[in-house]
């Protein structure tokens, strides 16, 4: 990668930092504090225990939320474009799952699991779920049927077909709408975090809000954003990249 396109992304977060401190010169302190208190705050707390395992606890869940989506996702995906009855059972389903607001799956999660981690995975998963669903059934009417006759023609088994052609066809599909899952997982997971867990980065944001802790407040979502930015650019970006170029060398 040249080093403009490496540049790129750190100018538009210099710009970025450069408005907030502008518009922090114009808004009172307890609303909007300025980038350096926050920095200050966020270099303070990473010296404490204390982040570093609602980090973990948050990085857990969405690891657990986004497992089961991709999972979940891709098998009702190839179950929905292996036949036109079961697409047609499953999409007002997936309708439903994406319709109902993060909230709506949030009480009910607490009402079916309780406290705890498992209202925050399933709502990540609600939110993750129906975008590989989607992405791996739309992914799979793409491949050439031809393709596929061929397979047929030459009786390879289905297990063949799927390893061999189908998931490396939806390679790239699914690193694209892995990455829209993660986001909303990542989101959700945090806002669900903060009404039904006591650890996590949820809490923590939470909790800061509620005892008026204003710099705190912005300096956990300074990190979450960070957290955000490192899994997009060190995890599923390369990712990405990897696949296509496997997928331009074959």
């Amino acid at each position: 990668m040249s080093l403009p396109r490496l540049l790129t992304p750190f100018a538009g977060m210099t710009l970025l930092v450069i408005g907030w401190w502008l518009l922090a010169r114009q808004i009172p302190e307890s609303i909007l504090p300025g980038p350096g208190p926050v920095l200050n705050h966020l270099v303070s707390a990473l010296s404490r225990a204390t982040l570093w395992r609602d980090t973990a606890v948050t990085l857990t869940n969405v690891t657990a939320s986004f497992v089961i989506a991709m999972t979940g996702g891709t098998l009702l995906g190839l179950w929905a474009a292996s036949s036109p009855l079961v697409e047609r059972l499953l999409h007002p389903v997936i309708v439903i799952v994406e319709a109902a607001p993060t909230i709506a799956w949030l009480v009910l999660a607490i009402l079916w699991l309780g406290l705890g981690a498992g209202p925050p995975i399933l709502v990540g998963v609600s939110m993750a779920l129906p975008l590989i669903v989607i992405a791996t059934s739309h992914g799979l009417r793409q491949i050439d049927a031809g393709l596929m006759d061929m397979a047929h023609v030459y009786g390879l088994s289905r297990w063949i077909r799927l390893t061999r052609i189908l998931l490396p066809s939806l390679a790239l599909t699914l690193a694209g709408a892995a990455s829209g899952a993660l986001s909303v997982a990542w989101r959700g997971i945090i806002m669900a975090e903060a009404f039904s867990a006591s650890q996590g980065l949820g809490p923590s944001l939470w909790g800061s809000y509620l005892y008026g802790e204003i710099n705190d407040v912005y300096a956990v979502i300074l990190w979450i954003i960070v957290l955000g930015l490192a899994l997009e650019y060190l995890l599923v970006h390369p990712a990405r990249q990897l696949i296509r170029r496997r997928l331009d060398h074959e």
